[in-house]
């Protein structure tokens, strides 16, 4: 039941689709038509392409993350009350609001994947596919559990030790690390050991093998270094979900109801 409601919820969400969909096509739009995209075969099409896709579905996930880390923290004088006097319980308040979250991550995910291909087949003059889109959608749906994760377990800690005043930055942290961890593929390339430890430069390697064909490699901006083990960063990415799910559970349990008001005062 709270799944459904919290994913209508999400989708009617005007200034999700505006964020996390238009501004990211405008994003891919750039990426084909500003950054000198000028393509001397199919395979560099696709390989830049996938760079692309890559750096703006992990930027599109944590901006569901922000819309979480929002519901979470309006409803949580709510959630205490349901939790202490109903039949609700912790975990099935995370696995619902879980599914409903990696649900609506998937789903503009599909819809940047098509614009993807779209964009920049019109601009390179070459059919371009993603090799596995079935695999892509996957991604996009591990994404949504991490990032629902990330954004519950920083949200209810602030609620529960340090209060609501600095809650509108927490609610941006995992965007934040998106953008700074996302475009580092176009700049300073982080040494192996920090890749396969980050979920913020896994998911977006996941995304990019999924639409590629082929393992990315280390410096994914330029296609140089070690190839990564794609089974390494998905190990990586399901570690993080499997400690954050535990962290998640407990923080919810002892829950602090908090009056909403305290995040409006400086």
């Amino acid at each position: 039941m709270l799944t459904k409601f919290f994913m209508r919820s999400l989708l009617r969400n005007h200034a999700l689709w505006g964020w996390g969909v238009g501004f990211m096509a405008v994003w891919l739009f750039m990426g084909a038509y500003v950054f000198n995209f000028d393509p001397t075969g199919k395979n560099m099409a696709m390989y830049y392409t996938a760079v692309w896709f890559s750096l703006i579905g992990l930027i599109s996930a944590s901006i569901v993350a922000t819309s979480v880390s929002n519901s979470i923290y309006y409803g949580n004088s709510s959630l205490a009350f349901a939790l202490r006097y109903t039949k609700l319980k912790p975990a099935s308040y995370v696995l619902d609001l879980l599914v409903g979250t990696s649900m609506v991550v998937a789903i503009l995910g599909t819809v940047l994947l098509l614009f993807s291909m779209v964009v920049y087949s019109t601009k390179s003059k070459y059919p371009i596919f993603p090799a596995m889109p079935v695999q892509s959608i996957l991604v996009f749906f591990l994404a949504g559990m991490f990032m629902f994760f990330i954004s519950a377990v920083l949200v209810i800690f602030i609620n529960n030790h340090a209060g609501l005043r600095n809650i509108t930055f927490v609610a941006f942290i995992p965007q934040i690390l998106s953008y700074i961890f996302g475009f580092s593929e176009f700049g300073v390339s982080m040494p192996a050991s920090v890749v396969y430890v980050s979920p913020f430069s896994e998911i977006p390697r996941l995304l990019f093998q999924t639409f590629y064909g082929s393992a990315a490699p280390l410096n994914i901006s330029n296609g140089t270094g070690p190839t990564l083990n794609p089974y390494f960063l998905l190990s990586g990415l399901l570690a993080w979900i499997t400690l954050l799910f535990l962290l998640t559970l407990i923080l919810v349990r002892r829950i602090t109801p908090r009056s909403i008001e305290e995040a409006r005062q400086v």
